[in-house]
């Protein structure tokens, strides 16, 4: 299982395109958005795994992999689209929704960092 490393977490092109359509106020609303509503998606990717609920786990995480990857959240869109696509063991799953909370903490400063770089 090969995950994109730390340098791509984000796809800055994707977010480039994003602020020049949006404006740094609209690209800052989508953010505030995704931050509000992501940590609740991955809960109840938890809550699926949990209950080993195969069909509706493998949903949530398509659910979680659009919302990333709109905004260009590319690694958490990688480990999504690992949990909806590929085969993998119940016993691996709370150590890689571990990992998605971190990388959603540590991607969303990336991006607010990325965006107070071009103000």
């Amino acid at each position: 299982m090969t995950f994109i490393n730390k340098f791509e977490s984000l796809d800055k092109e994707l977010l480039s395109q994003y602020h020049e359509l949006l404006g740094e106020e609209g690209l800052t609303q989508s953010l505030d958005t995704f931050a509000r509503l992501m940590p609740e998606y991955i809960a109840e990717l938890e809550r699926f795994a949990q209950a080993q609920q195969d069909d509706d786990f493998r949903r949530q995480a398509h659910k979680v992999k659009g919302g990333c990857r709109s905004l260009g959240f590319a690694r958490l869109g990688a480990l999504m689209q690992y949990l909806e696509k590929d085969h993998w063991q119940w016993s691996e799953v709370p150590a890689l929704i571990a990992d998605a909370r971190q990388w959603l903490a540590e991607d969303q400063e990336t991006a607010r960092q990325w965006l107070k770089a071009k103000s």
